[in-house]
């Protein structure tokens, strides 16, 4: 007596470094029987990946980042197809995680989880880093804390960006824009997006009296800092003539003057305030640059070492000393002050 064949499949990424997404599980036939499976995709009928399983197995397609799925089985012994599936998950319940810590990350990936809820008319759960920041913003997306483990969702993502595992990321993050590593992974159409951070704090009454700008000399990494000698005393000096105010507020000591010295372990809450109601802000590329620029900011950016579409191009004054094809960490050239306090004039209009 032939045993009926049953076919699950599964498109919950578990463990985003092996690519173990989909996952076909064959149950039942009979012992000895061969099938094959093809992973496709739908939108160019493409075969990604192909295995041959047994039954009672499970066969992975080895990604873990969006494809609009075609699942085909086959038995081997005479090609007859015995199951088939297309991913769709309208009205059903997906997972994105965020898998990076960082604020420039968090912030310039959440646009697209929104995105991606609206075009597949799905509920989407999503655990990120900072989930005060984004929850009164999108309020039909559902937030849980990190690490947090969800069972019997339709599908999960991993957003993150890795330089050496194909599986993992389907770009390369030294050769692609940072919100990329989202729209792609979600399978967006790329259209640099910004989210409305303002909302969080437009209502709060700023704790700065007068014109004044924000600065910050830090990145994650001193690699990303502005390497000219005296340069960010330079703008101070500049910035003070010209009749602003000065308030770093980095996380790092400071050792500038004549500045309004808000550095330090601060809720980042504040120093959305703080941003909010400057006039614009100057830094180098990080955390703090997304996060003036979700705020609806100007920003100058200084950044030698990451081309010009890496970041944000909104409100994105941005200096460079030379156009680069990549992320290049190794660059020892440096913009000088003239080169900033060019695009301060520009910004300020004298």
């Amino acid at each position: 007596m032939r045993n009926e064949i049953r076919v699950i499949v599964n498109y919950v990424a578990t463990t985003p470094l092996e690519g173990d997404s989909p996952k076909v599980y064959i149950l039942g036939g009979n012992p000895g029987d061969m099938f094959r499976v093809e992973f496709i995709d739908s939108e160019s009928g493409d075969v990604v990946s192909k295995f041959f399983a047994t039954t009672n197995s499970c066969t992975a397609g080895g990604f873990q980042w969006f494809i609009k799925w075609q699942i085909n089985v086959y038995k081997q012994s005479d090609n007859s197809l015995v199951y088939s599936e297309k991913y769709d998950p309208s009205g059903k319940v997906v997972f994105i995680k965020f898998d990076g810590f960082a604020l420039g990350d968090n912030i310039s990936w959440i646009p697209y989880v929104d995105e991606f809820r609206r075009k597949h008319n799905c509920t989407v759960i999503c655990s990120t880093f900072h989930n005060y920041m984004f929850k009164n913003i999108y309020p039909k997306i559902l937030f849980v804390k990190p690490n947090t483990v969800i069972e019997n969702v339709y599908a999960q993502y991993y957003i993150g960006a890795s330089i050496d595992n194909e599986k993992y990321s389907p770009l390369d993050y030294e050769k692609s824009p940072l919100q990329e590593m989202a729209s792609k992974t979600l399978g967006i159409e790329h259209v640099e997006i910004r989210p409305n951070l303002e909302w969080n704090v437009a209502h709060k009454k700023s704790n700065i009296e007068g014109k004044y700008v924000c600065i910050s000399e830090f990145a994650s990494h001193e690699k990303k800092h502005w390497k000219c000698p005296g340069g960010w005393q330079s703008v101070v000096d500049l910035l003070t003539q010209k009749g602003y105010k000065v308030a770093v507020i980095s996380k790092e000591p400071t050792q500038l003057k004549n500045v309004i010295n808000l550095t330090g372990s601060g809720s980042l809450m504040d120093r959305m305030v703080d941003i909010y109601n400057c006039d614009f802000y100057m830094g180098v590329s990080s955390g703090l640059a997304w996060l003036a620029w979700g705020l609806g900011k100007k920003v100058i950016m200084i950044s030698d070492c990451t081309p010009s579409w890496c970041e944000f191009k909104e409100n994105n004054y941005r200096v460079i000393k030379r156009e680069l094809d990549s992320i290049n960490y190794k660059v020892d050239e440096h913009s000088s002050f003239s080169d900033v306090s060019e695009k301060i004039v520009q910004l300020i209009g004298k």
